[in-house]
């Protein structure tokens, strides 16, 4: 599904215009990276949890020449599934 498709979807759903739905999508978007990166984490009723995570540095392989690489570390964003939607997809 694309955002248009998800924009559209919602829109019918609620009965609101695709504009208001546009803007509460990107609102959401700024609202839960300002959250997560004050270490805090988000959780969509229904739909699962998103929190943010330390990744530490490591050496990977670079698969096109075989040399040994150094990655640096940073923050990730991880996403654990409801238990809900998870036996409702299966």
């Amino acid at each position: 599904m694309t955002k248009n498709e998800l924009i559209a979807a919602i829109a019918e759903e609620t009965s609101k215009s695709k504009t208001d739905v546009s803007a509460i999508l990107t609102s959401l978007g700024a609202i839960v990276a300002k959250t997560l990166k004050a270490g805090d984490d988000v959780t969509l009723g229904g739909v699962g949890k998103l929190s943010a995570a330390k990744r530490d540095a490591r050496e990977a392989r670079n698969p096109s020449t075989g040399a040994m690489i150094k990655v640096p570390a940073k923050t990730v964003v991880k996403f654990k599934v409801t238990k809900d939607l998870a036996e409702a997809v299966a």
